[in-house]
């Protein structure tokens, strides 16, 4: 029985230990924080709060044929529960009030009926997303004969393999509008919309339309806990409040990695190592130099707020979600606001009484704003300095907030702001990203790195492969496990 030692109990640490588990191999994780699931998960505030980190929607949960594979190799449908909201999302600007359907042709319409003169292109926007899905998903499993006719087999990922979605929306839409709507959540992927890459764009927005969006009801941490429970079924181990401190290798073959907790290294022998950080963290570790050439993706500040009412019998039907855009009337709008003074920052609000969230009990509700961050907002701040700069931010958001939820500062039991430098205290990662590298039109489309080229034994999982979200972290998982067991 091979022995794996995965260092992270991320979402992409957790599936590919899930996935080994039941393939007989001996898994041990290790994991920093006292819980597992990263950036899936929720934590506990007084009141009967479950407090959502990450999860807002989760995209083609039954109909990308990938994730279905995954999720039925390891039963999650039959032990996680789903809801689903009634719409993607609802955009609101000074001169925007849309909302968008999660159906391909129900948006179609939708946005056919209020940009007519768009019809041409908006409907030869979601074929050219749907041809590029389809294409990306093909090459993941591309024989070597599909590979040697890329030209012909492949023709949008080629034509698109550098394209931005500036340069793809300007060649195919004139509306300004349009092209901001088309990108509204922007955010969950990448912090700004002129250099994100139009591919990446494509597959996660084709996913979300074709299939739905979805929440994992209880929040994310009821699915990460089922994965860590799957391992210790099948024999594996969990191990929290637990740090990697070393990696060795004997030439190129690792042959250990070392934890310290409560203050006692342990050694844990092993044939395979699996990486849930950055390949900078890892090979830092493992004493390795290593030159990171690639941009890292900026960071998120998130508001969590426990509301004393549920606010959908305060203020009736809502959509689940909604972007606050403010003045932003176009894509360079939206560009120059989101790179702006943090406390004029667009936002989204999740307003999770609007679903069976699970989160909190009938008569209370917990709500979220999000927003893009950066580090060097947060810099050189001292203690004092950083907690008045917070609470300027949260008054200046639900300040914005009430333009849609008049008074809703009435309801609120509780509110704390996390910042980059909050994601990167618990994810440890550089920028305090939760997304990897950012997935602009020059660096995402590449051959995902799942096995390490210096270490023969070394793999690794979760943002840095592919890309931030939930979607890339299970197919990071399910690379790393097919190149292993291969």
């Amino acid at each position: 029985m091979k022995r794996v030692s995965i260092i992270g109990a991320g979402l992409g640490g957790l599936t590919v230990g899930a996935l080994l588990s039941q393939k007989g191999y001996k898994v041990t994780i290790v994991e920093q924080h006292n819980i597992v699931g990263g950036a899936a998960t929720t934590f506990r505030r007084k009141g009967g709060f479950s407090c959502e980190v990450g999860l807002h929607e989760l995209d083609g949960l039954f109909s990308d044929k990938r994730k279905k594979e995954i999720f039925d190799t390891l039963k999650v449908y039959d032990n996680v529960e789903f809801v689903k909201p009634n719409e993607f999302f609802r955009i609101t600007s000074s001169v925007i009030d849309f909302t968008m359907p999660d159906s391909r042709d129900e948006a179609i319409v939708a946005l056919c009926e209020k940009y007519p003169s768009e019809e041409k292109a908006i409907k030869k926007y979601f074929v050219l997303m749907h041809k590029i899905s389809d294409e990306f998903s093909k090459l993941s499993r591309a024989s070597w004969w599909q590979l040697a006719l890329f030209p012909f087999i492949f023709t949008n990922v080629l034509r698109y393999r550098t394209a931005s979605v500036k340069k793809v929306m300007d060649g195919l839409i004139k509306d300004e509008q349009l092209k901001l709507i088309l990108n509204t959540n922007v955010g969950y992927f990448n912090n700004t919309i002129n250099d994100f890459s139009f591919l990446y764009h494509s597959i996660a927005q084709h996913s979300y339309f074709e299939g739905g969006s979805w929440y994992i009801k209880g929040g994310s941490g009821q699915l990460s806990n089922y994965l860590a429970s799957v391992i210790k079924k099948h024999g594996g181990e969990v191990i929290t409040k637990a740090n990697v401190i070393k990696i060795d290798h004997h030439h190129k073959n690792v042959t250990s990695i070392t934890y310290s907790r409560k203050n006692e290294p342990k050694e844990l022998l092993s044939d395979i190592v699996i990486s849930n950080l950055s390949p900078a963290a890892t090979y830092k570790l493992a004493h390795i130099d290593y030159n990171e050439t690639k941009k890292v993706a900026s960071s998120l500040l998130s508001v969590y707020i426990g509301f004393k009412k549920n606010l959908k019998s305060v203020y009736g039907k809502r959509a689940y979600s909604t972007f606050l855009l403010r003045e932003s009337k176009s894509m360079e709008d939206y560009d120059k606001n989101i790179q702006g003074e943090i406390k004029e920052r667009s936002i989204v609000f999740v307003d999770y009484s609007q679903i069976d969230s699970g989160l909190t009990d009938a008569s209370k509700s917990f709500g979220a704003i999000c927003t893009t961050d950066y580090l060097s907002d947060w810099e050189g701040l001292e203690e004092e300095a950083y907690k008045q700069k917070k609470d300027e931010v949260l008054e200046s958001y639900l300040t914005l907030l009430e333009t849609e939820y008049p008074n809703i500062r009435e309801h609120i039991e509780f509110a704390e702001v996390g910042t980059a430098k909050t994601v990167q205290r618990y994810l440890k990662t550089p920028n305090g990203t939760a997304y990897g590298f950012a997935p602009t039109n020059r660096q995402f489309f590449r051959i995902p790195k799942v096995k390490s080229k210096k270490l023969k034994n070394l793999y690794f999982v979760g943002a840095w492969v592919i890309g931030g979200g939930f979607t890339p972290a299970f197919f990071s998982s399910e690379l790393c496990y097919r190149e292993i067991t291969k």
